[in-house]
């Protein structure tokens, strides 16, 4: 996991995990900044910085001057070069460092409804002679609320786990079944890095269009936030899972959660580089906008289907007027009107019409239930249940819009015939053959 640090003198040092220590020196005279190559990520190269370490994303990122000269880096002179999108990308997470402390600080949001650490890591999970890893997340008891961890049996951590810092864990359903198999998980005491953790509750098979971290949810055990340092290092949070009381407060929230972090980190809230936000509303109007273009797609294509139909209905009503010509020719010479002729014709259609709806309905009822799911996303998110595949669905919704849309075409379909015959001249068609 990158870090980050930066002593009294200024020196920041950044580490990447297994690529090595990075000491940056860098000369802050608001002309050039720059770092050694790649290859030279083992060595330590010695400069000044006189900005706060979230500053140095910004250093990093403006890496050549404005006149084009090459950057310097103190006791490196060669083979300097601009950062690459992928290194800015891991400087900037390791420079984005927030604490425990932080998500306290969230809490006093008047806008922030739940706010929960959390601390990721991937240990070993062991029970009796049995052993899966798995993704360790320590969590609040809020977390569950925000992220719908829905027990399938026994429960979810409460407060009561969090403050009395208790060895409890909930574990996902692939977790369970993968150390129990099909044997009752719950109660029993499972060894996380050696240390003992009794089981509380085991989630359903939960489906994630996404997920971060250390895996999806299924797959993952989750303890109280407050017994993390029991198994990993508690200086940094690996990210702060907070939800704002309403979506109608959407942006004022994230203005808001900016502010109490810039306040406290010395940054403008208006940056939006200085700490990056994963907004899942902001992802949720990306897939509903691709959702309702392809339901006005699809609405669009039965409508211009039933339209169509619609023309065969007026074709067999205008043929048979022409066939009813002697029948009209009568009923106006006995004294039928106008009204009345309109009336029938239109009437007529709209039957027609209405019985090829209810014969419609009908082959979709038994379509939707012989049509076996279409294969869309559970085969990529490992969803046994095929939920995420496209299932066929007849509700009462789409009978409801389609029976308006038919009851419109009939009576469109049976005006035009219906005019005509109503225009008829009784005389004329007293005398057609």
């Amino acid at each position: 996991m990158p870090f980050a640090s930066q002593d009294l003198s200024g020196m920041v040092t950044i580490s990447l995990g297994a690529k090595g220590v990075i000491e940056v020196e860098l000369t802050s005279s608001g002309e050039k900044w720059g770092r050694g190559p790649l290859k030279d990520i083992h060595s330590s190269n010695k400069a000044r910085v006189d900005s706060p370490v979230w500053h140095l994303v910004q250093a990093l990122n403006t890496l050549v001057s404005a006149d084009g000269n090459e950057p310097a880096i103190e006791g490196l002179t060669k083979n300097v070069r601009p950062l690459t999108t992928q290194e800015k990308a891991m400087v900037q997470t390791a420079a984005n460092r927030l604490k425990e402390e932080d998500a306290d600080a969230l809490k006093a949001g008047s806008l922030i409804k739940y706010v929960s650490p959390e601390y990721m890591s991937n240990w070993p999970l062991a029970w009796e002679n049995r052993q899966t890893s798995v993704g360790i997340r320590a969590v609040s008891a809020e977390y569950g609320i925000m992220r719908s961890e829905v027990a399938d049996v026994g429960r979810f951590l409460n407060t009561e786990d969090v403050e009395g810092r208790r060895r409890v864990v909930f574990l996902g359903s692939e977790a369970a079944k993968r150390l129990f198999g099909n044997s009752p998980a719950v109660g029993q005491t499972v060894r996380i890095k050696g240390i003992p953790f009794e089981i509380i509750g085991v989630g359903t098979n939960k489906v994630q269009i996404s997920n971060y971290g250390v895996g999806p949810d299924k797959y993952c055990a989750f303890i109280p936030y407050t017994v993390a340092n029991l198994i990993q290092d508690t200086t940094y949070v690996s990210t702060i899972v907070w939800q704002m009381l309403d979506p109608v407060f959407h942006d004022a929230a994230i203005t808001q959660a900016r502010e109490i972090l810039g306040t406290k980190y010395r940054f403008d809230a208006k940056d939006e580089r200085a700490i990056r936000l994963n907004d899942t509303i902001e992802n949720m109007k990306v897939v509903n906008g691709i959702t309702d273009g392809l339901k006005f797609v699809l609405t669009f294509i039965g409508t211009l289907t039933l339209a169509i139909g619609g023309i065969g209905v007026m074709n067999i009503m205008l043929v048979s007027v022409t066939e009813r010509t002697r029948e009209i020719g009568v009923r106006k010479a006995l004294g039928a009107r106008r009204r009345h002729l309109l009336l029938q014709f239109i009437a007529e259609a709209m039957v027609i019409t209405f019985l090829g709806g209810i014969l419609g309905i009908v082959l979709s009822y038994v379509l939707v239930n012989v049509i076996p799911a279409r294969p869309f996303l559970a085969e990529m998110m490992d969803d046994p249940t095929g939920q995420t595949d496209i299932h066929l669905l007849l509700s009462a919704n789409v009978v409801s819009v389609t029976t308006g849309i038919l009851m419109m075409i009939g009576l469109l379909s049976g005006l035009w015939p219906a005019l005509r015959a109503a225009r008829m001249d009784p005389i004329e068609s007293l005398r057609y053959e």
